[in-house]
C-alpha cells in the first residue's frame, strides 16, 4: 500500500547518521541529478518503507504490540 508524500504538512524530521564513503557518493549524486541530499535521502527512505509488503506490516505491528506488552 503506497502512502502519498505530496502532503507536505506530514514531514517529520528524522536524524540519519551516513558512513563518510556513502556520504561520498550522496554528494556525488546529488550534483548529478540536480537535487539536494535531504531530498534524496527522504526519498530513499519513503520508497523503501513504501516497498513493505502489508502482511509484513501487519506482523511488524503484531510483533511490536507483544514487545511493547511485555
Amino acid at each position: 500500500m503506497a502512502r502519498s508524500n505530496s502532503d507536505k504538512s506530514n514531514l517529520v524530521c528524522l536524524t540519519v547518521r551516513v558512513e563518510s564513503e556513502c556520504l561520498q557518493d550522496l554528494k556525488l549524486y546529488s550534483r548529478v541529478i540536480g537535487k539536494n541530499q535531504s531530498e534524496i535521502l527522504r526519498e530513499l527512505v519513503t520508497s523503501g518503507l513504501n516497498a513493505i509488503p502489508d502482511h509484513q506490516r501487519q506482523a511488524m505491528e503484531i510483533i511490536a504490540n507483544c514487545r511493547s506488552s511485555n
